[in-house]
This record gives structure tokens, C-alpha cells and sequence, in this order.
């Protein structure tokens, strides 16, 4: 079973949508501390709705990422026998099925077996979920997908046509985003054990295992500063993400300068859920918080 809900493709030419979305992104005001009238995942959907084949198929693989995130999130709740939240099942790129089966009330392990039936033939890294959750728990099953995720969506950009390379080194930056969050969280928790790191960033593997090892903490600094192409401000793991995030926000727009690149799509999804990132910000940290606000804010 795919991840995304099957729909007919639009027949809207590409130079059109892309020229919607052009519009859409420049009136996205992430500086606004008023809300969005149109959350995210309704954005989500609304664009998906209007891509034809051609673009459906060049995106597919950053569609299922955002999706497969929503499908941990039900899941998170799913498996501690709590209901998810509206807000979380919002999102109607999830195909109806893996919606029923995660919000249906029964044993968390049958739950976690039938999700590996429903999705193995299509995603192969989903096999053997079952057993990854009654050896490790819910963690281990996060990781699994989340990991499984980016390397599947990275494979299939492999053989893309060149202007397809955007959606590829986003995916890269977010392989790199996550092993050095996941480094610093390490150090942070003083974990023993070595983290399980994602393979397919910029940064190999072998090499960000040694500065775990070494506990090198001024060399992930500098890969972080070189990777987001501005200054991380402390090695707190909370700056740490806000510079990455901030990082992969400048090498959108840089791309989504080409009017007609698929950047212009990708740009304008990141877009729009920064928007929302900074609208929970502002309502949930208190008016005498403004300096932190400020600092976490992003743009």
C-alpha cells in the first residue's frame, strides 16, 4: 500500500500552478504574529490536488516524507492507547486505510504488524517492524520509519533528471539535520551507546561516529556553521535545530529562485510550515518572553 491517498492527477499545465505557487509564497508573511487562515496540511493538500503527473512523480518521494511523518506522529499516539488529536490526523494526503488501521482500537502490536503488512511491498524498509517493536518499543519503530524514510526517498531520486538535484540535497541536509541533533541529544542524555546514524548525508557516517566517539564537539559546531551557512549560536541541541532549520530555509529560497524549478513547490511547502511553527511560537510564549522569541523565531 502507497503512503499517499490515490487521487486523479490535475491537468493544470505546470507554468500555471508553478506561477500560483509564486504568488502563494510571496504573501506568506512568517514576520506575521497573527494566524494562518489556512494551516498546513491544508496547504499540503492543496497543491497536491493540483499537480499533474509529471510533478506528482518528481515529488512523490518528498510527499511520502512529509506523510510518513504524520503517519509516526498518529502512530506515537496510537501506540501509548491514546486517540490523536484532529489536528493530527489532519492530514489528508494519508492514505484512508493506514488512517483506520492507526486509530482503531486494539493491541499496539497488532497494530505495528499490520501496519508492516499494509506497507513492506512498497516500502522494504518497514519489514520486520514487528519484531524492531517488541525488541526495542516504540522508539525503535520511530526509527525505523523515520530513517527508513529519508534513505527510501533519497534512493529514488538517484536516477533523476538534473533539475530534480533540489529535492535531492534537501534530502541530504535533513539526513545531516538529524544524525547531528542526534549526536548532540547523545551527548546531552550522556548516552553510552553509539547512535544509530543515518546514511546518505553530506557528512559520511564513519566520520560523524568518530566525532561522537571523541565527544569533538567544536568540529560538529563548525560542520553545522559550514552545512546551515550561518552561525550556531551555542551547542545547545535547541540552537543547533533552529540554525539547521534556518540553513535549509536559505537553500530553498536560493533555489526557488528559478521560476520554474521544482523548488518553487518545495520552498513554498517549507513555507508555509514555518508560518505555522512561528504562529505556535507567538502563541504560546508569554508577551514578557519577547527576547526568547525572538531568538527562536524562524524566518
Amino acid at each position: 500500500m502507497k503512503l499517499l491517498t490515490p487521487t486523479r492527477p490535475a491537468e493544470l499545465p505546470e507554468e500555471a500552478l508553478l506561477a500560483r505557487l509564486r504568488c502563494r509564497r510571496a504573501a506568506i508573511d512568517l514576520a506575521a504574529d497573527y494566524a494562518t487562515e489556512t494551516p498546513a496540511a491544508d496547504v499540503l493538500c492543496w497543491v497536491y490536488q493540483r499537480l499533474n503527473a509529471h510533478l506528482r512523480k518528481r515529488l512523490e518521494p518528498f510527499l511520502d516524507l512529509l506523510t510518513m511523518r504524520s503517519l509516526i506522529l498518529t502512530l506515537r499516539y496510537s501506540l501509548a492507547g491514546e486517540q490523536p488529536p484532529a489536528t493530527v490526523l489532519s492530514n489528508a494526503l494519508l492514505a484512508e486505510p493506514l488512517k483506520r488501521l492507526l486509530t482503531t482500537t486494539e493491541d499496539a502490536e497488532a497494530t505495528v504488524a499490520k501496519l508492516e503488512a499494509a506497507l513492506s511491498r512498497d516500502y522494504p524498509f518497514v519489514a520486520r517492524l514487528a519484531t524492531t517493536y517488541r525488541d526495542q518499543g516504540p522508539g525503535g519503530v520511530e526509527q525505523q520509519l523515520a530513517d527508513g524514510i529519508l534513505q527510501h526517498a533519497l534512493a529514488r531520486t538517484g536516477n533523476a533528471r538534473v533539475d530534480n538535484d533540489i529535492l535531492k540535497e534537501t534530502l541530504r541536509y535533513l539526513i545531516d539535520m538529524r544524525n547531528f541533533l542526534m549526536i548532540n541529544k547523545f551527548w546531552r542524555w550522556q548516552v553510552k551507546q553509539a547512535p544509530l546514524l543515518t546514511a546518505g548525508g553530506r557528512i559520511v557516517t564513519t566520520s560523524l561516529q568518530r566525532i561522537w566517539a571523541t565527544h569533538d564537539s567544536n568540529r560538529l559546531t563548525r560542520l553545522t556553521t559550514r552545512l546551515a551557512g550561518g552561525p550556531l549560536l551555542s551547542a545547545k541541541t535547541v540552537d543547533m535545530e533552529q540554525c539547521l532549520l534556518s540553513g535549509l530555509t536559505r537553500l530553498l529560497r536560493r533555489a526557488g529562485r528559478d521560476p520554474l524549478g521544482l523548488a518553487v513547490v518545495i520552498e513554498y511547502l517549507w513555507r508555509a510550515q514555518l508560518a505555522v511553527h512561528n504562529q505556535v511560537l507567538r502563541q504560546t510564549l508569554a508577551p514578557d518572553r519577547e527576547e526568547l522569541l525572538e531568538e527562536v523565531l524562524l524566518s
